[in-house]
């Protein structure tokens, strides 16, 4: 059920609108139904049909069968009805749309900067058609890839996007996603047990989003302590991903000495005070052979400094 949980959340971070709309769907059909029900029972008390009723009795009373209440309430009929299709359209989008890659149009205006650019997968884009990815418009240089969760998720796509990704020669980097009101010791452990970091490949990458219930100095404490296990497990200094407001807020000052991946949405200008390496500035861009839309991220630096930031 736990995991169930964290399905449900990260998915409702990842699509929140098809999240709320499909939400709000199975409310009203909720509402509908329990309505209906206790139209239904309210009816049943009313109708008692005894073994003395003469045929002509009878008869009356089933006029008053509550089966024949929707029958009697077109509009209602009609509203269940289309909740029922609005439910069944959206799953089947959501199931199919992974699918829809080769039918995307790109958008490589998007990517067209003077920065190095990059973008990052995880099981939410599907099953990609690596080969259709690399005739891209996009310049992809790299690729970040999540490849576990919290003390225990991993990335049901991780293991197949890392491979290809090395085979399509692009520069590679796998990121954990940090629970914050779980051990960090038993966190790092899981990404080592998924990610081995090979010559080429970038250093590792510590995604944290969200404040722990344990309080800031806690969450500190486990980031800083994830972090230094993982120096001291692949000998390189590895990376934080975070957003702008969570940085100001909760981790500037304390993670100074580590590359900073940071997102913004809202334009490049945001990150102009702040010491960035990789900036996270859109999720909505189209590449082919990927069916939804990715985050597009940009690298303050050459082909050179990118290579540096890698295992030797």
């Amino acid at each position: 059920m736990r995991n169930i949980n964290y399905q449900v959340l990260d998915y409702k971070e990842i699509h929140p609108i098809r999240f709320w709309v499909i939400l709000m769907g199975l409310i009203v059909l909720f509402v509908l139904s329990a309505f209906i029900f206790k139209k239904i029972l309210s009816k049943y008390k009313h109708i008692q049909l005894e073994g003395h009723n003469t045929e002509s009795e009878i008869k009356k009373q089933d006029g008053k069968n509550p089966l024949n209440f929707l029958n009697n309430n077109k509009i209602l009929k009609r509203l269940i009805i289309g909740q029922l299709v609005i439910i069944l359209a959206l799953s089947s989008l959501i199931l199919t749309y992974n699918n829809s890659a080769h039918s995307r149009a790109e958008n490589p205006s998007i990517s067209s900067s003077e920065y190095l650019f990059g973008i990052d997968l995880s099981h939410y884009q599907g099953k990609i058609d690596w080969n259709e990815m690399r005739t891209s418009h996009h310049p992809i240089e790299y690729i970040f890839i999540r490849s576990t969760m919290g003390t225990n998720g991993k990335d049901m796509r991780f293991k197949e996007n890392w491979e290809k990704a090395k085979q399509h020669n692009y520069i590679r980097g796998a990121y954990h996603y940090y629970r914050p009101n779980e051990n960090s010791t038993k966190q790092f452990q899981n990404y080592k047990s998924a990610v081995k970091i090979k010559k080429g490949d970038f250093i590792p990458i510590l995604d944290i989003e969200k404040e722990s219930k344990l309080g800031r100095e806690n969450l500190r404490e486990g980031v800083l302590n994830w972090l230094k296990l993982a120096e001291q497990e692949y000998g390189v200094k590895p990376m934080i991903y975070t957003g702008l407001k969570f940085y100001q807020h909760v981790l500037k000052g304390y993670v100074d000495d580590y590359p900073l991946w940071i997102a913004a949405y809202s334009g490049k200008h945001r990150l102009k005070n702040e010491k960035w390496t990789f900036h996270q500035f859109t999720e909505k861009v189209k590449v082919k052979g990927i069916g939804p839309t990715v985050d597009g991220n940009d690298f303050k630096g050459e082909i050179e400094d990118l290579k540096e930031m890698c295992k030797k």
